[in-house]
């Protein structure tokens, strides 16, 4: 079994490949950029916003803070990264402090996730790249960047840059490679994540080309943590390739995730068995724990390609999206070459039998195409969600297949939700392509990051990104 598609970025320019013109929708919400990356500062922005009990804002971006090549031919653009947060003013844009610039050295390089705070104020999230830089089985990626990636902490600083500690380095081995997303922190102290590829079943390849593994960090007093492998995919029935924006866990202890191949190997996405599966990891009393797999894509009206974390709500019923699949006659997105049909749906997992609900698909118009990260409830019942594609096509960096929307659901009382947009991406300088979650304040603004779009004077020809508020 090959590796394809390591990277959210590999796979959703495929799916943007798939997509053709569609009618524009109009935007509902007032936006206001926030800040405007430039590439010093950070450009491509990561998949995950934070805020502390200060509002202010905490996450990541790709690449820039710096003109090092190390990490560009992954990346496209110079720097390996930057951790920023962003501070309101009273008047005007927030203000950006740059946390940490990452070197793509032992500090760690691309950070795909985002950050997550403890009690304290201090920061964890996780590098694609970096940390050892002459483990033996990284060599195969060191195209990219040398190194398997990091886990990395955060201390805040009297001032400048904050205090970097690597937690832990991965070799590629039986431990894993490229950690993906943010970390997860229970109140014991340990840290839970996953890795993209990497593990000890080599079904999906020699080292570091393993299937990915869910992993936990115990603290250690002094140096790095302590790595326990909780669960090792075999790219079958279980999965392959573990992704998304973090893992979520049950009132019960119980692990839940995705992984974007594998589940049903009777079908293929990219060339690859599986489609994807939603999972829970059931803690066991000593080794790894119990994988059960709640439901496997089978690239039809169910949906293809999980991206994104999946959230539970009060009943432990499961929420997700997925990028591909859906309407698979739909003309705007019919795929091809390997590419799975369809532009994506909105699933529900009902708790206990687990059976999928398909709460909307989107057709890659005016209503959006290819989410890929998290959605979120709101107080009465109502999801929030973001898509890379879709939405406004006439923008001079839209045509080929819209610059994305930010979206809501509402309940219905029986079949698919009502869906509204709230917002379509022009790909200017209100940003484009955004990938990140979305974040609500007590007022019912809500907050996220574009990939692109914003300062198209900056490291990428398409802008380097924006932070924007929805305000209803």
């Amino acid at each position: 079994m090959t590796h394809h598609g390591r990277t959210k970025r590999n796979v959703v320019v495929a799916a943007v490949a798939a997509l053709m013109l569609a009618v524009s929708g109009l935007a509902q919400d007032s936006e206001t950029v926030l800040h405007t990356f430039t590439g010093g500062d950070g450009v491509d922005g990561g998949n995950h916003l934070v805020a502390d009990s200060a509002g202010n804002f905490y996450g990541t971006t790709f690449g820039g803070g710096s003109n090092s090549t190390e990490c560009e031919v992954y990346t496209g653009f110079p720097g390996c990264g930057v951790v920023f947060e962003l501070s309101p003013t009273k008047h005007g844009p927030w203000k950006e402090k740059v946390l940490h610039v990452f070197t793509g050295g032992k500090d760690g390089g691309v950070p795909t996730g985002g950050v997550i705070l403890d009690s304290a104020g201090n920061l964890y999230g996780t590098t694609l790249f970096g940390g050892n830089q002459r483990p033996q089985n990284c060599q195969a990626v060191s195209i990219f960047a040398a190194g398997c990636g990091v886990v990395f902490k955060l201390t805040p600083t009297a001032h400048g840059p904050w205090a970097e500690t690597v937690l832990y380095a991965f070799t590629g081995g039986a431990d894993g490679s490229e950690p993906w997303g943010n970390p997860f922190l229970d109140s014991n102290g340990n840290l839970y994540g996953m890795t993209n590829i990497g593990g000890a079943d080599s079904s999906c390849g020699p080292p570091p080309y393993g299937c990915g593994v869910v992993f936990k960090l115990t603290p250690a007093a002094e140096g790095p943590w302590t790595e326990s492998v909780l669960y090792t995919f075999s790219g079958g029935a279980d999965g392959a390739f573990p992704y998304g924006d973090g893992v979520t866990f049950d009132s019960q202890g119980n692990l839940y995730g995705v992984t974007y191949y594998g589940g049903d190997t009777s079908v293929s996405c990219f060339g690859t068995p599986g489609c994807g599966v939603v999972f829970q990891l059931a803690p066991s009393s000593s080794g790894p724990w119990t994988e059960t797999v709640l439901h496997a894509f089978t690239d039809g009206t169910d949906g293809a390609i999980p991206l994104s974390a999946v959230i539970l709500d009060s009943a432990g019923n499961v929420y997700g999206t997925t990028i591909d699949g859906g309407d698979t006659t739909g003309s705007n997105c019919l795929g091809g070459s390997g590419i799975p049909p369809g532009c994506g749906v909105v699933f529900e997992l009902t708790q206990g039998t687990w059976e999928e609900t398909v709460l909307y698909t989107f057709t890659g118009g005016s209503d959006g195409a290819s989410p890929l990260t998290p959605v979120i409830f709101d107080s009465s019942g109502n999801l929030y969600g973001v898509t890379t594609n879709g939405g406004d096509f006439r923008g001079p960096t839209c045509h080929n297949g819209g610059c994305g929307v930010v979206f809501k659901l509402t309940p219905a009382g029986q079949g698919p939700w009502t869906e509204s947009v709230l917002h379509a991406f022009t790909g200017a300088a209100d940003g484009r392509t955004p990938q990140s979650n979305l974040l609500f304040d007590s007022a019912g603004n809500i907050y996220g990051m574009t990939d692109y779009g914003g300062d198209t004077s900056c490291n990428s020809p398409f802008g380097c990104g924006v932070v924007f508020e929805l305000t209803p």
